[in-house]
């Protein structure tokens, strides 16, 4: 995913059917030279503002990779149809998860007067003062994926609850142990909000579980699988009795479960966590992984954008909204939360994201 940083351009009109009124490297290239607007592959957008009308709204990741790439489709297609109704679509996405990458592109796209930002922070407090600048300056502000909530963000569109899906991987891990043995924790970037409330759900759901020592100092990729692989097999390799891991970003598992493949401990270790089900495919089907929670990043970053749109254009976001294809959506204040998936070796095959 080289070119994950490159706005997205129109690409059609189609007319919106979605409306609130009524309701984690690989390569990817489009083999197109960056014109106006657009970025290089590291996700730096050139000078000036893409040409054409329509209110900008710009998507900012953590980082690229796979996980990147699904969300970058959602934002695609989100563009394609809110084109009639007059707003533009970007993303971007930095090649490493660097905070200092985000806070250029804040900066940058404050600078040209965007309408709106909408960013899945890597630190949730390393942000708030270039967003607190780009308010000022007249862009509103959301949070998707990952939140900031001592930010200037007028809401937070998640695909879960951040502590409940930890609870809920943590059960799943649980009743795969019989409710016995040591259990690591492999987060991500040590300062995302999300992954923080995902590990709190975690240790909060496998209380519940006196026979369940969770092992410590928690591991963190920092946002690389090939990390998560080495800190695997090293945790292995420091405590040869460990037999489950809770991976809560989408390197965890599948780094986890090349580790376990490697190290032949495939069916003597249990796996959960939060990851793609076409980078934890092979691994479910193995059973080094006997599953993950998730949901549709495309479909995400699709919903986030159609309620940004929508609040760009004073419709806020409606709890029990039924959008076609997602589900019934729920807010809570700041917070908007879409149905979310348990992905197993029974049904990886019905999902191609």
């Amino acid at each position: 995913m080289r070119l994950t940083g490159r706005p997205i351009l129109a690409a059609g009109a189609i007319v919106m059917a979605l409306s609130l009124a009524a309701c984690g490297k690989d390569s990817s290239s489009s083999g197109t030279s960056p014109g106006p607007g657009s970025s290089s592959g590291t996700g730096t957008p050139t000078s000036g503002a893409p040409t054409g009308s329509g209110k900008r709204i710009v998507f900012i990741f953590k980082s690229a990779g796979q996980y990147s790439e699904a969300c970058r489709k959602g934002a695609e297609k989100a563009n394609t149809d809110l084109t009639a109704k007059g707003f533009k679509v970007e993303y971007f996405a930095p090649e490493k998860a660097e905070n200092g990458r985000q806070v250029e592109l804040i900066n940058q796209m404050a600078a040209q007067k965007v309408d709106a930002i909408v960013i899945s922070p890597n630190d949730a407090n390393a942000i708030v003062p270039a967003l607190k600048k780009a308010t000022e300056a007249g862009v509103k502000i959301y949070t998707w994926d990952s939140d900031s909530p001592t930010s200037a963000r007028r809401f937070y569109v998640a695909a879960a609850d951040d502590i409940k899906i930890g609870t809920d991987i943590a059960d799943s891990l649980a009743k795969d142990l019989g409710s016995k043995g040591k259990v690591v924790i492999m987060s991500g970037g040590r300062a995302a909000a999300n992954l923080n409330l995902h590990v709190k759900g975690v240790e909060e759901g496998l209380k519940k579980y006196p026979g369940i020592t969770l092992v410590k100092p928690y591991l963190y990729n920092e946002e690389d699988q090939n990390k998560a692989v080495d800190l695997a097999k090293s945790a292995f390799q420091k405590d040869p009795d460990i037999v489950g891991f809770a991976g809560v970003n989408s390197q965890a598992p599948p780094g986890i479960g090349e580790a376990v493949t490697q190290l032949n401990k495939t069916g003597k270790v249990k796996v959960w966590g939060l990851a793609l089900p076409s980078a934890t495919k092979q691994y479910l089907k193995s059973g080094a992984i006997n599953g993950v929670k998730l949901w549709d990043p495309a479909k995400l970053t699709y919903v986030t954008a159609v309620l940004v749109a929508d609040d760009l254009a004073s419709k806020a976001p409606v709890d029990g909204a039924d959008i076609p294809d997602i589900g019934k959506i729920s807010v809570k204040g700041p917070f908007v939360i879409i149905p979310g998936l348990t992905i197993t070796k029974d049904n990886v095959d019905q999902f191609n994201f």
